[in-house]
């Protein structure tokens, strides 16, 4: 059974203050994008936030994989909450645990089903920086509205008739997108290291530039 990919990320204007949160939930070829905002909040809990998010948008009969840059995020969820728990929600040196509410909704979305992934930010994962760009971008309005999840569809098959050109590809890793408009296309890449875009009018233009970039429509 394949897997169902969460990509997360927080950031905050000022730690505290205004902060921002994005989870990617890559489903096959189909690319959901969730984000949100706290006019007043702390780093960690955005990335708490985008993992609880992400988990809860994402299907629970299938295996998981989070990926995240907050080791914060990765070593609680797989090492510290136990012991948390055991110890009342207290640390070892007896203060309360912070972001308790969250760790406890976190934990009802968790399972054996979910495994973490850690990754280095800002180092040109790409999905990593689409959160990270979308975080951002919350953080910067600070409103504490969520947008509403951008979802791209899956591609097209290959044998689509003329009728749907010209259509634009965009290809973050090996997530490949086909849209319909150039503002679609746009939303997808920008800001996206990495990311690869071109516009074709006709199938055999597809074709080539499917095998330029050595993937399958």
């Amino acid at each position: 059974m394949n897997s169902v990919d969460i990509i997360t990320d927080g950031a905050c204007s000022g730690n505290p203050g205004r902060g921002g949160w994005a989870a990617i939930v890559i489903d096959g070829t189909r690319h959901t994008e969730y984000s949100g905002a706290d006019a007043h909040t702390t780093n960690n809990r955005m990335e708490l936030q985008a993992a609880i998010t992400g988990l809860q948008h994402a299907p629970t009969q299938r295996p998981l994989r989070v990926i995240t840059d907050s080791q914060y995020l990765i070593n609680g969820i797989t090492k510290w909450v136990k012991g948390w728990q055991k110890n009342g929600w207290k640390t070892r040196e007896g203060q309360p645990v912070e972001n308790r509410d969250l760790w406890e909704l976190l934990i009802t979305v968790n399972g054996p089903h979910v495994s973490w992934q850690h990754v280095k930010g800002h180092a040109g994962h790409p999905l990593n920086e689409r959160a990270n760009t979308l975080a951002q971008q919350q953080a910067g309005s600070g409103t504490g509205t969520p947008l509403p999840a951008q979802t791209t569809p899956s591609p097209a098959p290959t044998h689509t008739n003329q009728s749907a050109f010209p259509c634009y590809l965009s290809l973050i890793g090996s997530n490949l997108q086909r849209h319909a408009t150039w503002e679609s296309c746009q939303r997808m890449v920008h800001g996206v290291s990495g990311a690869k875009f071109k516009k074709v009018a006709n199938q055999q233009q597809l074709e080539a530039q499917l095998q330029l970039w050595k993937v399958r429509g």
